[in-house]
């Protein structure tokens, strides 16, 4: 068995140990339409409408004015028309993800999942500026970024004590203080979510290494280079929320920032000038 295949076995039994959410019916078959030769719109379509309150949430999303929209939208086919078959999944797999956690520590819950929403926005907004991926790859990885962090808050009862001792570490790796005190990370976790969940394999990759940030300043040639521009732009578009809306306060920036700019070849004044200009869309 190759090394990959033993490394992922042994996440998959973290992955257990800790109680990741299982990939939902309607994500399976939605994939298994995806990956037909003809995709059926109308079974897509059927598949979306079966739960109400996801076709509620999914409109209003929708309807949302990150997506511009002159007039509103108001049924499941004009929103698989706006979207499009593969945005439409990753969508309705952020959707889930949010509802698999509505009824666990709901005013925290609820703060992470608009610093997401803004962390997806952020990361959309700034791919415009600094490469070539497309708006859709990066606002899916903004979404599923840090995915596993309500998995182990929902695990481990300390983990909020976890949580603010690595954003207030100076010298010591996030992921390194999470896992000596669960034994597992929210990187890895995302990881296996979101790879057991059917996103695309360099956003899986990108979050299970978005905080190893000498990834960006060396030869990595065992990383795709898809997967290390989102890390990049999620080391950004973290610091583009937190200088905005005061959220998602770390010291990461002070870590990986130097980096990321490199990596972009961007100048720290070019970029909050860039921010300044554009963060308004954020609001």
């Amino acid at each position: 068995m190759e090394e990959p295949e033993l490394i992922d076995q042994e996440l998959k039994r973290v992955a257990l140990s800790i109680g990741i959410p299982p990939c939902p019916a309607i994500l399976i078959s939605l994939a298994e339409e995806a990956g037909k030769d003809k995709p059926s719109l109308i079974k897509v379509e059927q598949l979306v409408s079966q739960d109400v309150g996801l076709s509620a949430t999914l409109l209003k999303t929708v309807n949302s004015p990150f997506y511009g929209l002159s007039s509103k939208i108001g049924t499941i086919k004009q929103a698989i028309n706006l979207l499009g078959l593969t945005m439409l999944t990753r969508t309705v797999s952020a959707l889930i993800l949010k509802q698999s956690f509505a009824n666990k520590d709901a005013i925290n819950m609820e703060r992470f999942w608009d610093s997401s929403s803004k962390l997806a926005i952020a990361a959309s907004i700034i791919a415009k500026r600094v490469s070539a991926m497309d708006r859709e790859t990066a606002y899916t990885y903004g979404l599923f970024q840090n995915c596993g962090i309500p998995v182990l808050m929902k695990r481990f009862p300390d983990y909020k004590q976890t949580l603010n001792a690595a954003n207030n570490s100076s010298d010591r790796s996030f992921t390194e203080i999470e896992e000596a005190a669960h034994g597992t990370d929210h990187a890895t976790i995302g990881y296996l979510l979101t790879k057991s969940w059917n996103l695309p394999e360099v956003i899986s990759h990108a979050i299970r290494f978005h905080h190893d940030y000498f990834i960006l300043a060396e030869d990595e040639s065992n990383h795709p280079p898809e997967s290390c521009s989102l890390i990049a732009l999620g080391i950004l578009a973290d610091h583009a929320v937190q200088l905005h809306f005061g959220q998602n306060f770390s010291l990461e920036w002070q870590k990986g920032g130097p980096q990321a700019l490199q990596y972009f070849r961007l100048e720290e004044n070019e970029f909050e000038e860039f921010l300044e200009d554009e963060m308004h869309l954020l609001a």
